[in-house]
């Protein structure tokens, strides 16, 4: 079985690749970690998102890990293209806090996560 995660470089981005280890450690399943760079790959370089952090962590606990790295103006098509040929059976993402206002006007990439994901989604906090 296999989990996938979206990282992102910063809190929440981090509280879903912590909580996709914990599950896929605790499951012995597969870790698929997926960085997009939402960047026009055709005219930008996509900027090297380090995860030497969270590798360092793999490797210690054992855990089944993979990493795929990508750049494209539709982050949440290719989180979500990535996902499906990893064979993941659930998808991680990290969520901001939100005012009962903002919860209607969810993040754009969190919200097409979200409504076109094939497999169930989880939204985890900081």
């Amino acid at each position: 079985m296999t989990i996938a995660v979206a990282y992102r470089p910063d809190d929440y981005g981090r509280a879903a690749v912590r909580w996709a280890a914990a599950e896929a450690e605790a499951n012995d399943e597969k870790l698929v970690v997926i960085t997009v760079s939402e960047i026009d790959p055709e005219f930008d370089e996509p900027e090297e998102i380090d995860l030497s952090e969270f590798i360092e962590r793999f490797e210690l606990e054992g855990i089944d890990y993979e990493v795929r790295r990508a750049a494209s103006l539709s982050v949440s098509d290719v989180v979500i293209d990535e996902a499906v040929a990893a064979g993941a059976e659930r998808l991680v993402i990290g969520i901001r806090k939100r005012t009962p206002v903002g919860k209607m006007l969810m993040g754009r990439v969190t919200q097409m996560i979200l409504l076109d994901a094939p497999m169930p989604v989880i939204a985890v906090k900081p």
